[in-house]
């Protein structure tokens, strides 16, 4: 049976108590477009990931587990081969979060020393001389 991605992006979206509105600003499209996308078979690879990347789910593995590729052993042994070479889209979005924890930690320091800085010489205005 074949995948109607909509269906389980509306699934995913509903199940988080996410709103379409909200979910429509995440990935830069109308409300229009959600439901249209909902209603939808397929989804552009590239929105799908950026779909994926906001709800946290990785829609790309629904497609794997098909029985259809468990079928052919040679194209299930390729598929098993390559995935262990890329990270899952869960992996690289827990990485993601990561550094951007550790910019935001960086960029607080920063703050602090150039606040600092700033009062250490901050320069006294002249008096007018009469």
């Amino acid at each position: 049976m074949a995948i109607h991605i909509g269906k389980k992006i509306k699934e995913e979206l509903y199940k988080q108590g996410i709103s379409v509105s909200a979910f429509a600003r995440k990935i830069n499209r109308s409300r229009n477009v959600i439901y249209d996308i909902f209603e939808r078979q397929s989804v552009d690879t590239a929105l799908l990931n950026k779909i994926g990347l906001v709800l946290r789910i990785d829609f790309f593995s629904l497609y794997s587990e098909q029985k259809e590729y468990k079928k052919d052993p040679m194209l299930a042994a390729h598929v098993n081969d390559d995935s262990e070479s890329y990270k899952t889209v869960s992996e690289q979005l827990k990485l993601v979060e990561q550094q951007n924890a550790s910019l935001k930690t960086e960029n607080e320091h920063l703050h602090k020393i150039i606040g600092l800085l700033e009062e250490k010489y901050k320069v006294k205005p002249k008096r007018k001389s009469k």
